[in-house]
């Protein structure tokens, strides 16, 4: 089973939990400002501000909306009928496809073997995309189907009835890096701007939120304030929550036919990555916000924070 190696070196950086009080309105007022020192450190690397959306149109606003098609080529019906033995795993092989044109990244390669790469192939992957033989580099993100569960040291991505999607050498948040995210966490949800529906809340106080988006937060929380109406899971997808569902920017609530919805979106497509959402949607509820799955997000944010 070919794997990639490491992509990411680890960095240890100091972190510590947010010591700010709130039990008065100068406290308050103290604890917002220091807030917004502490996350402009930690997200540093983002471009923040609208001020920055001129540089933005001039190079090219970036995609959101629809879900860019994978590198390895697009879905084709099969020539043929399904081989004996592969019926009963064709729909969680469809739903397979389906899940990972939307949630991962162009360029990526599914490695199956046997029973399973039929399934696939059947159910519409192209030939490359499920190739056993196709180079890879150590950037490239290559991912495995089974039958079963993950081997050891794999991470399961998704699951869709028998068939298991994994991670067999995935990044690993240090120490350092599972601490800053609780930190920022814990930061965003004591801010007195922030305004969080029970389940959302939930999400926020286990730091169960990838930290490409939990930055992002962070960064409006600290200007603004912040609606979160829910994190919301694609069908079959584990790990870190990698999508969002804002209500409210401020106390200006945002969604189809909201005027501020326009100037959200217009600070978000100003971003660079790896805090840039994927994917950005207006929806009569709110703004929907994604990241694809990505092995170490953790590591990445660490290294586009000096």
């Amino acid at each position: 089973m070919p794997t990639r190696r490491a992509r990411h070196r680890p960095r240890h950086r100091a972190g510590g939990p947010l010591g700010a009080a709130l039990g008065s309105r100068r406290g308050r007022l103290v604890f917002v400002v220091a807030l917004a020192v502490m996350l402009a450190a930690a997200a540093a690397g983002l471009l923040v501000g609208l001020e920055q959306g001129d540089r933005s149109d001039a190079q090219g606003s970036r995609p959101t909306g629809s879900a860019a098609t994978m590198t390895a080529g697009t879905r084709t019906a099969p020539d043929s009928a399904p081989v004996a033995g592969t019926a009963a795993q064709a729909p969680a092989a469809a739903a397979l496809l389906d899940w990972a044109d939307r949630e991962l990244p162009p360029g990526t390669q599914l490695r199956a073997e046997g029973d399973v790469r039929d399934d696939l192939i059947v159910a519409g992957a192209p030939d490359d995309l499920v190739a056993t033989d196709r180079p890879t580099g150590p950037d490239d993100l290559v991912l495995t189907v089974t039958d079963g569960s993950a081997a050891p040291g794999g991470r399961v991505v998704a699951r869709f009835d028998g068939l298991v999607l994994v991670d067999p050498s995935p990044g690993i948040p240090t120490a350092d890096h599972l601490d800053r995210r609780r930190t920022l966490a814990e930061a965003v949800l004591a801010n007195p701007t922030t305004r969080a529906a029970e389940e959302a809340a939930g999400v926020l106080g286990s730091a169960d939120v990838d930290m490409r988006l939990l930055s992002l937060l962070a960064v409006l929380t600290a200007r603004e304030g912040l609606g979160v109406a829910e994190f919301p899971r694609a069908e079959g997808a584990e790990g870190p929550a990698r999508t969002v569902l804002l209500d409210a920017v401020g106390t200006a609530p945002v969604g189809a036919g909201e005027a501020a919805t326009a100037e959200l979106r217009t600070w978000l497509e100003a971003q660079l990555p790896p805090f840039a959402p994927d994917r950005v949607e207006v929806t009569d509820d709110g703004v929907l916000l994604s990241y694809r799955y990505a092995s170490a997000p953790d590591a990445l944010v660490a290294e586009a924070s000096p």
